[in-house]
């Protein structure tokens, strides 16, 4: 192991006083980073002593506060500025912190140089798959640098596509999924969907999703054309970018084209899922652990996805949502049809799909394996 010079003073301290953790991260919005921040106030409340570095303008300080947390209002704005490196290796030196657990480029590159020759354990954050490569120069900066103890992969593939650079040395990865609970959603009440066409009470279809390659919006709206000429299903399309020619001219001359609606950005669109029946997900690839599934999931939705790795962390079987190939338009207009005609079959879905996520991806297993994790680095 490196850095083993101060490894017994170190240990000797952690008997002596709780585990001290630092968090850098950014916590200015509440709705994208609850199941992280909601994961260290669960491990402030198991007694580990966690102090958060953010930026001032965070939502959750009084949240983090009320439960213990200190707040500092000073992560690193650049990426190479020097005086904030040695900022935050003053306070790793003065707090004397046994994990630095870093979640952004800015706080990683900063945390890795503030922490050189510390006993401080140093963990990092990934949540998508590729562009992490041992031939490029640039990632020993970050996810390759030599002082890194851990990586936290919220996905199987994401810890696949990084073990496989690690061949000259030991594997400092581990799979720990990014936790939800669905009773957060419980006090989320549907919202109207009439002022976007679509009828109180009618069967609808949501996709929360920006019009990216990897996103496959083409199938979606080709599935979507489909089933709509010949049922009266409706789809609402959330996110940036839906409205481009090459979609609208999938949607030109349908018949159904009134019952496609490309609503493009919502800041909340949580009220609008919850007024659906389905939530669909059609990307071919490039998925880590999917938001607005698991919200989705959670809100009782029955899930149509993909067959793609970041989705088989969400839905691994036929029990929990329908399943189909990438690309497969046929595949999905059936799935969606199937839930359409038999309504107790699409709400035995939407049970199971919750459940899963009360019981496999719960917040309290993300407290629990991290904690493992902690434990686990500081005995060595």
């Amino acid at each position: 192991m490196l850095y083993t010079g101060r490894r017994d003073v170190a240990c000797e301290q952690i008997r002596k006083e709780k585990m001290k953790v630092l968090v850098v991260s950014d916590y200015r919005g509440t709705v994208s980073v609850r199941p992280e921040a909601e994961m260290f106030i669960g491990l402030a409340k198991a007694g580990v002593q966690v102090d958060i570095l953010t930026y001032p303008e965070t939502e959750y300080e009084g949240i983090f506060q009320k439960a213990g947390m200190r707040v500092m209002t000073t992560h690193p704005r650049t990426k190479f500025d020097r005086k904030e490196s040695q900022s935050l290796r003053a306070l790793l030196e003065k707090e004397g912190y046994h994990i630095l657990h870093l979640y952004n480029s800015r706080a990683i590159i900063h945390g890795l140089r503030a922490a050189r020759g510390l006993p401080v354990k140093v963990i990092l954050y990934r949540g998508y798959a590729g562009h992490v490569h041992w031939y490029d120069p640039t990632a020993y900066f970050k996810y390759l640098h030599p002082r890194v103890d851990a990586i936290i992969c919220i996905t199987r593939e994401i810890r696949q596509s990084l073990q496989r650079q690690f061949w000259f040395r030991k594997d400092p990865t581990v799979w720990i999924t990014k936790g939800h609970d669905p009773n957060w959603y419980d006090p989320i009440q549907p919202a109207r969907l009439e002022p976007f066409g679509i009828p109180k009470g009618a069967f609808t279809v949501i996709s929360v999703a920006n019009n990216r390659p990897f996103k496959d919006i083409s199938t979606l709206l080709r599935a979507a054309r489909e089933v709509s000429e010949k049922r009266e299903v409706y789809w609402l399309l959330v996110g940036n970018g839906m409205d481009s020619k090459a979609n609208l001219q999938i949607l030109s001359g349908s018949p159904a084209r009134d019952r496609i609606v490309l609503a493009g950005f919502q800041p909340n669109p949580l009220p609008l899922m919850r007024a659906c029946q389905v939530i669909i997900n059609t990307s071919t690839g490039g998925e880590g652990l999917n938001k607005t599934l698991i919200e989705g999931m959670s809100l009782g939705l029955a899930p149509v996805v993909s067959d793609i790795p970041g989705n088989r962390e969400l839905v691994p079987d036929a029990d929990k949502g329908e399943i189909v190939a990438p690309g497969d338009m046929a595949g999905f207009v059936q799935a969606v049809t199937r839930y359409l005609k038999d309504r107790g079959y699409r709400e035995t879905k939407a049970r199971e799909a919750r459940s899963f996520i009360r019981k496999d991806m719960h917040i309290n297993v993300s407290v629990r394996q991290t904690m493992e994790l902690y434990r686990q680095l500081l005995k060595e």
